[in-house]
């Protein structure tokens, strides 16, 4: 008998989970842009720009999803991730000495997603690996250059100017010329429900011109907890 019993243990463990994990749920997650952007140098002497690059991006998001729906789940998810570099400038006459800006994007991602195969536990839920796809819209702020110190000073780089000044309007300028942009993305990952808790390791890869400088895609590491239910 315990030989039977233990039989129908495994098989219940081993069997693939085709149950919902849940109706719904909500969530959060820590994100992480691999990405690399590198820093760069302008101008001819007197004047002098200086823009420092810089290695990853992180912050984190909420999302919500759908698996009740037979044969695919929706995943809807809304993030930020922000990165710090230095930039200065000078001509003859005045300096704006390094001053810290920072590259910021804000996406939000639609996603349909169906499991590969999946392990069922008892009571206590189970694990799935998930792939799909789908698509995202964005916005990004562009990176400090010569061109944008040209425009607020009137296009001559070499007239004098108030470091204080021209500081608060780079950041302005940044704010108010965001870049807009949309693309696809693929992702995979894991999903691990234990009771109403999911937790959620997603990898994608955003194919997206112009979000990030020089790149015509990205990838992103996302770590997420949610509540099922």
């Amino acid at each position: 008998m315990k030989k039977y019993l233990v039989s129908i243990l495994v098989i219940l463990i081993l069997a693939p989970g085709e149950k919902a994990f849940s109706i719904f749920g909500v969530g959060a997650y820590y994100l992480n842009d691999p990405i690399s952007v590198d820093g760069g140098t302008g101008g001819t002497s007197p004047i002098s720009l200086v823009r420092d690059g810089f290695d990853g991006a992180q912050l984190g998001g909420l999302f919500l999803y759908i698996d009740a729906i037979p044969f695919i789940d929706l995943e809807a998810s809304f993030e930020s991730s922000v990165s710090k570099y230095q930039f200065q400038f000078e001509n003859a006459i005045s300096a704006l000495p390094p001053v810290d800006f920072r590259w910021v994007r804000v996406s939000t991602y639609l996603t349909v997603r169906r499991k590969l195969f999946g392990l069922g536990l008892p009571v206590l839920g189970g694990v799935r690996i998930n792939a799909g796809g789908g698509y995202n819209m964005h916005s990004s702020t562009p990176l400090a250059d010569l061109k944008m110190v040209e425009s607020l000073l009137g296009g001559d780089l070499e007239a004098s100017f108030d470091a204080d000044n021209l500081e608060d309007n780079l950041v302005d300028y940044l704010k108010e010329n965001k870049i807009d942009a949309s693309g696809f993305h693929i992702q995979a990952g894991l999903q691990l429900k234990l009771l109403a808790l999911n937790l959620f390791v997603n990898y994608r890869i955003t194919m997206a011109e112009d979000v990030v400088p020089d790149a015509k895609s990205f990838s992103s590491i996302w770590l997420g907890l949610a509540f099922g239910i």
